[in-house]
């Protein structure tokens, strides 16, 4: 029997997001007068990218390229951002340690397992505050999330339940309206890893148990990107027609 911690923290984290989005948009009020920057109570779709920067114990600090999308939900000075995004580049070195246990619990070998992996994809759900409405319109948010590390090698189950972590995070940035779209800048920053932890049984009562981290530290990432208006967030009264 296998006991997974990574993988059931992000399917529940996943699940939140359009609920979140949903709640969001139905406790919206009417529309106030557009502004510039962002638009009040508005849906926006867009992408982002820019450089991600993580440590691993082997290999140190990495900077790597990144890309993502996300959607917005804007109230009149507050919003909800979705966001997912993955680094791009040469696989980077790391492990984790594997511990066997014999019958009567008692740990007879522990060895560090050299593993690599080649993207960590974080997806992060933030509430973002725009105070100050004018041509470029700062914005601050917190937020959570899950992150998970890919393109293992070995592939083996271990690794992906150690490489995936749940995480609180911080983001601030700059905003500016062209026509539809939004144009922005921003940094955001994570919460590191915990220890994770993954357990096989067998029939005879002895066991393996992996823990560790693949990558450990705050994950930093500085983005660009454009967004685009979808329309209203809420069904609003109209005069006049039919």
């Amino acid at each position: 029997m296998r006991t997974l911690y990574g993988g059931s923290l992000m399917r529940m984290v996943t699940r939140i997001f359009p609920l979140a989005a949903l709640a969001f948009g139905l406790s919206s009020a009417p529309l106030t007068a557009q502004q510039p920057g962002n638009g009040a109570f508005q849906w926006y779709i867009g992408g982002q990218g820019g450089v991600m920067n993580f440590e691993t114990l082997v290999e140190g600090h990495k900077t790597q390229p990144m890309a993502g999308a996300h959607l917005l939900i804007t109230a009149r000075r507050t919003g909800l951002l979705l966001s997912v995004e993955q680094n791009f580049g040469p696989a980077v070195q790391s492990g984790y340690t594997l511990e066997t246990i014999d019958t009567s619990g008692t740990i007879v070998s522990s060895e560090v397992v050299p593993i690599s992996f080649k993207y960590i994809r974080k997806y992060s759900a933030m509430l973002v505050a725009f105070p100050i409405k004018g041509p470029i319109t700062p914005f601050f948010g917190v937020g959570l999330g899950v992150q998970h590390t890919g393109g293992h090698s070995p592939d083996d189950e271990f690794a992906k339940d150690i490489g995936s972590s749940g995480f609180g995070t911080l983001i601030g940035g700059l905003n500016f309206r062209v026509s539809r779209f939004s144009a922005f800048g921003q940094y955001q920053i994570t919460s590191g890893p915990s220890t994770q932890f993954s357990q096989v049984k067998f029939d005879d009562g002895s066991g393996l148990l992996a823990f560790g981290t693949l990558f450990h530290g705050p994950v930093h990432t500085l983005s660009a990107g454009l967004r685009f208006g979808l329309g209203n967030a809420k069904e609003r009264a109209v005069g006049g027609g039919y």
